[in-house]
């Protein structure tokens, strides 16, 4: 079995970082949802995760980047093979003049806070979405007029075959991120203009407030379900489609803003999918709309 060969490859490695077998991936996502991985590992350097990938590399087993957790969904099953956490590692920050550089792991929330401190002004609009830098960067994460990609310079990333290299913003899309398949995200550099601390925390604290009270940041969720369509939010078409307050099982459509669904408590990942496409019909019917995830899902039925 795949969980066997696992535990005896791991004893082959010399590495420090915990490693977790057979590990629910509830405990570990945004959503509180998530059957278990077979090998859950949490590197803390560079140089750990260049030995995870060969061995993954080498023996053909698969892997999956968590992340933080956050617009993530994790079916029932859970994940077969290697699934890396950058929660407790990988977060080392840096500014150097108008630039600002941050591996993977570290907190979106801390990435700001440090361009605040240093009074570099252009990230602050995102303050409030939840998640790991990377996670922001593979979803080309946003809010109001800004997506991180705009400001972002270079991303360095590790491709399959463990060659680092440099793309550049060139890669964005809408909600997206061209990451090449088997690569993962190491590390991102911005090039931010010169502001005034005070002046950053103060629109970082509005963009918060704003926030908490137009979604439902203090329930169990992963952040906006469905992209917005061109010309229109999806938020709006899923109320005005009478959908606010659905539910299905644990899940339900959030009663404060409508592209959000939450887990009451107890909801399972086949809860929230099923509720999913129960929207995405009812929208599509009444406005002849096609909704498209932006929530990231994965793993096994």
């Amino acid at each position: 079995m795949l969980k066997d060969e696992l535990r005896r490859l791991w004893k082959t490695l010399d590495l420090h970082c915990p490693a977790l077998f057979d590990e629910p991936l509830a405990q570990h996502t945004w959503f509180q949802v998530g059957g278990p991985a077979d090998m859950l590992v949490f590197p803390r350097t560079t140089a750990e995760l260049l030995q995870l990938w060969k061995l993954a590399g080498d023996y053909g087993i698969p892997k999956f980047i968590l992340g933080g957790g956050s617009n993530l969904i994790v079916r029932d099953g859970g994940i077969r093979g290697i699934a890396v956490s950058l929660r407790r590692g990988l977060n080392k920050m840096r500014v150097e003049g108008r630039e600002l550089t941050a591996e993977a792991g570290a907190n979106l929330a801390g990435v700001l806070k440090l361009a605040q401190r240093e009074g570099l002004a252009g990230l602050e609009d995102l303050a409030g979405i939840p998640g790991t830098l990377g996670g922001a960067v593979y979803g080309n994460a946003g809010a109001s007029e800004i997506e991180i990609g705009r400001l972002t310079k270079t991303v360095k990333v590790m491709e399959e075959t463990a060659l680092i290299r440099e793309l550049n913003h060139q890669e964005f899309s809408y909600r997206s991120f061209n990451l090449p398949e088997g690569s993962l995200i190491l590390e991102a550099n911005f090039e931010l203009a010169h502001g005034s601390a005070e002046q950053i925390e103060k629109r970082m604290a509005e963009n918060l407030m704003r926030r908490r009270k137009t979604q439902p940041l203090g329930e169990h969720c992963a952040g906006c379900i469905f992209k917005n369509p061109p010309g229109c939010y999806a938020g709006r078409l899923i109320d005005e489609a009478g959908l606010k307050g659905m539910a299905k099982g644990g899940a339900a459509v959030s009663t404060i803003h409508a592209n959000f669904i939450v887990n009451k408590g107890g909801a399972t990942a086949k809860d929230i999918l099923q509720l999913m496409e129960q929207v995405k019909e009812a929208v599509a019917n009444q406005k002849g709309i096609s909704l498209e995830e932006e929530v990231v899902v994965v793993g096994e039925d």
